[in-house]
């Protein structure tokens, strides 16, 4: 165990990008495995980590960070305010987070009661099988 880890790399200083491993509960199905950060601070072995979409909102880990090949994320580019890493993760992602809305009209989805329209989403062929719609 010892050797193993004396072969991890060592650790990260101000201003390193990092890659943050997302757990399976964190992420839905269309949000990224892992997230590209760069270390702000640093403080009793525990890193601060901010990503283009802010900052996370916790202190991590060495173990839950991997160093990265990928140099363009700089301070600069971190904004101010902070989230939660699931909020991080769903700013990323090519989806809406966790889960995926559906409406199940049964009409056209021209009114604010669909649940696609009202949050903003195009319908999915998931929404309604074979049915017309105007919100595609």
């Amino acid at each position: 165990m010892t050797d193993l880890s004396n072969k991890k790399p060592g650790s990260f200083s101000v201003g390193d990008n990092v890659l943050l491993g997302i757990s399976e509960f964190d992420r839905g199905r269309g949000d990224p495995a892992n997230l590209i950060g760069v270390v702000i601070a640093e403080k009793d072995g525990k890193f601060r980590i901010g990503t283009k979409h802010g900052i996370a909102d916790n202190w991590l880990e060495k173990n839950s960070l991997q160093p990265t090949k990928f140099k363009r994320l700089k301070l600069s580019d971190v904004p101010d305010h902070e989230h939660n890493i699931r909020m991080l993760v769903r700013k990323s992602s090519v989806g809406s987070g966790q889960g995926y809305k559906r409406c199940n009209c049964t009409k056209t989805c021209n009114s604010m009661r669909c649940k696609c329209l009202k949050a903003g989403f195009m319908c999915k062929s998931a929404c309604h099988a074979g049915r017309s719609c105007t919100n595609t």
